[in-house]
């Protein structure tokens, strides 16, 4: 379970350094933003997780014209857009859970760019994104798949095997399949959905720097557990690991495998 306070605490933390370290969801955001123009004309759109607003640039851009209600979960990142986007007077801001939506607007596009990994109950999200859509409206998005940090997870993995212990705990949320979300957006009652996934890799000197870059987006661990901590020892066992294993050009590597997804009402 993960736990959203903790969530809106660490990203609005680091809502100054995220734009620097946030190399692959700036990509996804460029993605989503072909996506969404390909897709057709919208005049009334809100976004899931606006973050710093990068995407959110792209999208009012894309649509001078539009009324886009941009929404976060962190008050720290919400100010932030709201800093970075002063100049674009159609954009609006809300405090808000993307999973549990308080607002009864309605919209003809509910878009996000990689939030939905932080979702709880992505059938009971889903269900609201449904509800708030005018018929004919799009869900469009992006987030990240089942593969992304295969590395670490291995690494842990084998860490825990060589230290004897019994159980492996998994370190980090659970994320979902195409097929899984596939089914979930048909539940709701989405027509014509389509995913698409692709896998990148990206570099770092060690694993350490890796880790660092993730902390530095709020994106480390917000999973609530039974309050014990990852030993150091894990830690050290883990770090060889990975360094002896996933290594290429003298980096190590963590592979990041991205879904977009779109289904209308």
């Amino acid at each position: 379970m993960i736990c959203k306070k903790q969530v809106a605490r660490r990203f609005g933390k680091m809502s100054s350094s995220y734009d620097k370290y946030a190399r692959v969801q700036k990509y996804m955001a460029l993605i989503l933003a072909n996506k969404v123009q390909r897709s057709g004309a919208y005049e009334r759109i809100l976004e899931i997780g606006c973050g710093t607003g990068y995407f959110t640039r792209l999208l009012a851009e894309t649509f001078p014209k539009a009324h886009i209600l941009a929404s976060d979960i962190s008050p720290g990142m919400l100010d932030a857009t709201k800093k970075n986007l002063a100049s674009y007077p159609h954009i609006r801001y809300t405090l808000e859970d993307g999973e549990s939506l308080k607002t009864q607007e309605s919209f003809d596009l509910i878009v996000s760019n990689a939030a939905f990994q932080w979702f709880n109950q992505t059938p009971r999200a889903f269900n609201g994104f449904y509800d708030r859509l005018t018929p004919g409206g799009a869900l469009i998005y992006t987030t990240f798949g089942k593969q992304t940090f295969q590395e670490l997870h291995a690494s842990f993995q084998a860490a825990q095997e060589q230290l004897g212990i019994a159980s492996y705990a998994k370190h980090g949320q659970s994320l979902l399949t195409i097929p899984s979300l596939q089914n979930i957006m048909k539940l709701a009652g989405f027509t014509q959905a389509v995913h698409s996934e692709e896998k990148y890799r990206e570099y770092f000197p060690t694993v350490k720097d890796f880790l660092i870059s993730v902390k530095k987006i709020g994106a480390n661990n917000a999973s609530q557990h039974n309050g014990s901590t990852t030993s150091r020892q894990l830690m050290f066992a883990m770090i060889r690991h990975y360094e002896d294993t996933f290594r290429e050009h003298g980096q190590i590597y963590a592979t990041y495998h991205t879904i977009c997804g779109i289904g209308r009402k």
